[in-house]
């Protein structure tokens, strides 16, 4: 994914906007507030960092910097920004799956009961 216009850009944020708000449809009111906020915000990181790995994968992580008679390796800005923006993402998509109601375990019926039961 190279540089994208704005509008395809917008595209793909919407595309993941409507996919996360399927998954969390069945949230609260309440929660639904602070979900939406958050929603914007990963997916616009989603989109982000899809850019930034493909800027990452077609030129590399680093490379060779010239001025004048001096050359050095150099880290690519693009691999700098995924860095930082990556770490922003992880904590944003787990605040918005801590918002989902916690699954308890399932009890399955493993027979113990009614042999218990019958004695």
């Amino acid at each position: 994914m190279a540089k994208l216009a704005k509008a395809k850009q917008d595209e793909l944020i919407k595309a993941e906007i409507e996919k996360l708000e399927e998954i969390f449809k069945d949230l609260s009111e309440d929660k639904q507030k602070v979900a939406s906020r958050l929603i914007e915000r990963v997916a616009f990181m989603t989109i982000t960092l899809q850019i930034l790995e493909d800027n990452i994968k077609t030129k590399g992580p680093t490379y060779l910097f010239k001025q004048g008679s001096q050359q050095m390796m150099v880290e690519n800005p693009a691999q700098k920004s995924y860095n930082a923006m990556i770490n922003r993402y992880t904590a944003a998509y787990d605040k918005l799956f801590n918002l989902l109601p916690k699954e308890g375990p399932v009890d399955e019926d493993d027979g113990f009961e009614k042999f218990v039961d019958r004695r």
